[in-house]
């Protein structure tokens, strides 16, 4: 199976370009003219803070018409470092649109917490599907679609130091425009270069892709710490 990409278009032509190594992803042909140049602005509350970038766009999406088999599934790799303190995770930010005809589809979201197992997601700690408490059209074009800034809050997932995925997606429903998830630019702090995509729902076999991580900002607070008190005698 292959994963299949957005990039930036004047006309949506489909292509196929190699990422290297055993996969390869469908791309649409590049648009000729400069990227979209933003500053988004994150917060200390922010634990992976990944501005979109406007270069592609990757679907992650249960009923996606564009990636052969129907279903695409993507998941951004991330670091948790506290000192040992961990974060309560609560909420999602993310960019993407609805492709090829600009027709949104509600739905929920799926969100899920992985461990990383070798480089790939290797086991849930975490699982939320929820809707939507935001989405807004930033006014931004890609792609010929609207850009969408869709914040997703969810029940507080605790995580502790170490390397994480957290997949997202949704189900757009075959026959109606596909949800993708738009690509940004790598946190050199919080972030882990590369990403991961499965064909298949639930996920038996995921494929790791190096060179392309997701617009996301993941919010959340450390993890309170228990003073103890001491009498003196």
């Amino acid at each position: 199976m292959n994963a299949v990409k957005l990039t930036l278009i004047a006309v949506a032509v489909l292509a196929i370009a190699g990422l290297g190594g055993a996969a390869d992803s469908h791309k649409v042909l590049e648009q000729n003219q400069p990227p979209v140049v933003r500053q988004v602005d994150f917060g200390p509350a922010v634990w992976l803070g990944q501005a979109p970038n406007g270069v592609n766009g990757l679907f992650s999406d249960l009923g996606c018409d564009m990636c052969g088999g129907g279903v695409q599934i993507i998941a951004e790799n991330f670091v948790i470092s506290t000192g040992g303190v961990g974060v309560n995770l609560n909420q999602i930010v993310m960019w993407g649109g609805y492709y090829p005809s600009n027709v949104p589809v509600p739905a929920n979201f799926e969100i899920l917490f992985q461990y990383d197992s070798g480089g790939v997601p290797g086991g849930v700690t975490c699982q939320s599907s929820v809707v939507p408490t935001s989405d807004v059209l930033t006014g931004v074009t890609l792609f010929g679609v609207s850009e969408h800034q869709v914040t997703l809050d969810f029940p507080t997932c605790t995580l502790p130091d170490g390397n994480y995925f957290v997949e997202i997606h949704t189900n757009t429903g075959l026959g109606n425009d596909d949800w993708f998830w738009e690509t940004g630019n790598l946190d050199g702090t919080h972030g882990v270069a590369g990403s991961a995509w499965a064909t298949a729902y639930p996920t038996t076999a995921w494929n790791f892709d190096p060179a392309t991580d997701l617009s996301i900002t993941l919010n959340g607070e450390l993890v309170p710490v228990e003073l103890q008190s001491f009498d003196i005698e």
